[in-house]
């Protein structure tokens, strides 16, 4: 059976704080939530548990996230690293498992990015229980508990979508118009494995 795990993480600090977008690998992860389809269960890691994460990652046969590829692995690429000559090296090796980022290949499709709650909301009637301003403040706050809830319901939320859309072929999501669909074929194509290079677009 193929192994899909689906990720998502929390960052310490906002990009504001690390000197601008630029400079993801320095905002530090809080909170890493994995759920994996090999047991059915959800793998937190906190900000010390990184290279168990990394670890956890290269067991899969598809990992699925949603902006996971150009972001989350930039975090956890500095998390597991100080060093830039490594951190580098592990973006590449993570950009090169079997990804599919749902953002970025949405993006593909209709030429401009959605947010993750603008695909929750219309196409599973649910969306997400937070935002990402409110688990900083958590963190300042030192209520990890609240932020662990909050991703493992992010992470949910992304493996809904991706399987609604294999048994579907389509997505909804809301636009200035209104609902509109767009058709997804990714149960139809084996997953690449190739470096890419990495950009915030």
């Amino acid at each position: 059976m193929e192994r899909i795990l689906y990720f998502d993480l929390e960052t310490k600090r906002a990009a504001e704080e690390v000197g601008g977008w630029s400079n993801i690998e320095d905002m530090g992860m809080s909170v890493g939530v994995i759920w994996d389809s090999f047991d059915e269960q959800h793998h937190v890691y906190l900000d010390y548990q990184g290279p168990q994460l990394l670890e956890h990652c290269r067991k899969a046969d598809l990992i699925v996230g949603f902006n996971h590829v150009e972001f989350d692995y930039r975090v956890l690429a500095g998390e597991c690293s100080g060093q830039q000559e490594q951190r580098t090296r592990l973006r590449t090796e993570l950009a090169g498992l079997p990804n599919l980022d749902m953002l970025t290949e949405l993006k593909k499709l209709l030429g401009h990015r959605l947010k993750l709650e603008s695909l929750a909301r219309p196409t599973l009637g649910a969306g997400k229980s937070a935002d990402g301003l409110q688990a900083l403040k958590w963190y300042r706050e030192d209520k990890l508990d609240k932020i662990i809830e909050y991703c493992k319901v992010d992470v949910e939320v992304t493996r809904d979508l991706h399987l609604y859309a294999l048994e579907h072929g389509e997505l909804l999501y809301d636009s200035r118009s209104g609902i509109k669909t767009v058709s997804v074929t990714w149960g139809q194509q084996a997953p690449k494995r190739e470096v890419q290079q990495m950009s915030l677009f």
